[in-house]
């Protein structure tokens, strides 16, 4: 039996929860690590982007006593527990006797994390770091991707990325970008205002003045959604993992193609 600390620790090589504080320290809000324990063994492990009803059902289904998810499994302070309210997934882990383990900001930011996978996934070469928080781990990827029209580059995009939902505003050729996981569209903009070299901005949730700031300022914006950005990177995290498991161990990998 390998057990439930052990495995953390694992995972910790990659993405160490201390990075998740460091980013608390900055001002951000995150509730990463060992959220939910049922168990003190880690033998069969599913790893799924969210504590989804469907993840669970997949676990279940597998024999699995783990989950590892990216996005926080419990997020906002619990008032209340209801199975059809908002933290069911809360309790039906509980219920079938799963550990949750959660890798947020911790993974996003790792040398080897979520946004190193998404500049990699994007043909990305001579990556930079754009906002360093520890050594090499920090949040944003500024790099350089072979000149190409912004129709080809998206169309590239879908194929890697397996998603067809991307949304894209500019027609300047696509040759340095930076990219950031999931929100981050505000630092592309202080990017903007300092003078930053790019012409095309890569992320998941942009609000309208944002992405009028990018627009005005002559700079491509592509949309991925959200899952399907972050899912590429944590199916690499998941690859990583398989090198380190004991022989005893198994881990299998959900995608959940409702959001993708």
């Amino acid at each position: 039996m390998c057990k439930i600390d052990q495995f953390l620790s694992k995972l910790q090589e990659i993405a160490p929860l201390s990075l998740s504080q460091k980013m608390i320290e900055r001002g951000d809000y995150d509730n990463s690590g060992l959220l939910i324990k049922t168990s003190e063994k880690a033998d069969k492990i599913l790893f799924s982007l969210d504590l989804s009803v469907k993840a669970i059902e997949r676990a279940v289904e597998l024999g699995c006593d783990t989950i590892v998810t990216h996005h926080p499994a419990i997020y906002n302070p619990v008032k209340s527990l209801e199975f059809d309210g908002q933290n069911k997934t809360v309790l039906l882990a509980i219920k079938n006797q799963l550990n949750v383990i959660s890798m947020h900001l911790n993974l996003d930011i790792a040398g080897f994390g979520i946004d190193h996978f998404l500049s990699v996934g994007l043909g990305g070469e001579n990556q930079q770091i754009i906002e360093v928080v520890d050594g090499e781990c920090g949040y944003g990827r500024l790099f350089d991707v072979k000149e190409k029209p912004i129709d080809q580059f998206v169309s590239e995009i879908k194929q890697n990325f397996g998603t067809d939902k991307i949304i894209f505003y500019g027609q300047k050729p696509v040759k340095t970008i930076a990219s950031f996981c999931g929100s981050g569209a505000s630092v592309a903009v202080n990017c903007l205002e300092k003078n930053a070299c790019f012409d095309t901005v890569i992320t998941s949730d942009v609000a309208h003045h944002q992405l009028k700031e990018f627009v005005e300022g002559g700079v491509n914006v592509i949309i991925i959604p959200h899952y399907a950005s972050e899912q590429f990177g944590f199916n690499k995290f998941y690859q990583l993992i398989l090198d380190k498991l004991e022989s005893e161990q198994k881990a299998f990998y959900f995608i959940d193609h409702r959001f993708m």
